[in-house]
């Protein structure tokens, strides 16, 4: 059964933002402290001033599943082993006991009814939800203009039938965790079924956020703050600029004490100055490759988190 169409009607959901300006400020405060050359733009009250209220949107999708399933189905048990070991001089047994999996074959018929289930309604939703973190939604509220005033509100890039998919996979999950139930067992696996699909509907539903943002380089980085948990996610980088300063004001002052240092040679008493300035030039690239190879750990990191390359 296919989805019915988008339809044209504004959200029908609304989760409200449960974290205030003033907290934010202090979250913002608190997340760009304790990095050595952090940018210049990369101050709270910078962040504080561009921050804006944010909402995305997702699909709650409500829907009939009649099923014929089979999967693996799997049973911990504790089994019971020993190991020897050479100690004082003999052989010594030790009993050891692990926890291992007895699987079994199951086959059956479901059939649900399940509310509420979450679906994208944004191309990048995974990379959203990666840096907001989950939403309760059992803090949903009717939707209401005055809820959304002064905010920016992202419209879907997935209608229903875009979103099907992944509301489909959604489904089968919670299914297969009901099959896992009704079974009495601890896991799960190979689950698979011949599924009908009914009674589906679709609700939109918008969820709170701020974004700000700063400048490093010729790029503007996005800070996100979840409107209702309060996590602060973002890249936290270390200014390039500044640490080229640094390596600068290293490196004129190497090069002044080996010239210091040649000079007093000549009376005798500068080796040591021009012998020092030779780790002190090597020092000035210090700072240039601690913050290179920071920001590059931080940007990989991000990748990990949101999936993006």
């Amino acid at each position: 059964m296919q989805p019915e169409r988008m339809r044209r009607e504004l959200p029908e959901l609304t989760i409200p933002f449960s974290v205030g300006k003033r907290r934010v400020e202090g979250l913002l405060d608190e997340w760009s402290r304790g990095l050595w050359l952090r940018p210049s733009d990369l101050k709270a009250d910078l962040l504080c001033k561009r921050l804006r209220r944010y909402f995305l949107p997702l699909w709650l999708v409500d829907s009939d599943v009649e099923a014929v399933w089979q999967a693996e189905v799997g049973y911990n048990y504790q089994a019971a082993s020993f190991q020897e070991h050479y100690q004082d001089g003999r052989w010594v047994s030790h009993k050891v006991t692990e926890t291992r999996t007895r699987w079994e074959a199951r086959l059956g018929r479901l059939r649900r009814h399940y509310d509420n289930v979450a679906a994208p309604a944004l191309e990048k939703h995974d990379v959203w939800m990666s840096r907001l973190g989950g939403y309760d939604f059992g803090a949903r509220k009717p939707y209401s203009a005055r809820v959304i005033a002064e905010s920016v509100v992202r419209a879907p890039d997935y209608d229903p039938d875009a979103a099907w998919p992944d509301a489909q996979a959604a489904l089968d999950r919670q299914a297969a965790t009901e099959c896992r139930v009704a079974a009495q067992a601890d896991h799960i696996r190979s689950w698979g079924a011949r599924a009908k699909y009914g009674a589906l509907n679709w609700t939109q539903m918008l969820v709170p956020a701020y974004v700000t943002c700063y400048r490093e380089g010729d790029r503007m980085y996005p800070v996100w703050v979840n409107g209702q948990s309060g996590r602060v996610y973002g890249v936290k980088l270390m200014s390039m600029s500044k640490a080229l300063v640094v390596s600068l004001l290293i490196g004129v002052l190497a090069v002044l004490c080996f010239l210091l240092g040649l000079v007093l040679t000549v009376v005798g008493i500068g080796i040591l100055l021009v012998l020092f300035s030779l780790p002190l030039g090597l020092l000035a690239f210090a700072p240039l490759i601690w913050v290179w190879m920071h920001n590059r750990q931080v940007q990989r990191q991000d990748v990990q988190v949101t999936g993006r390359r």
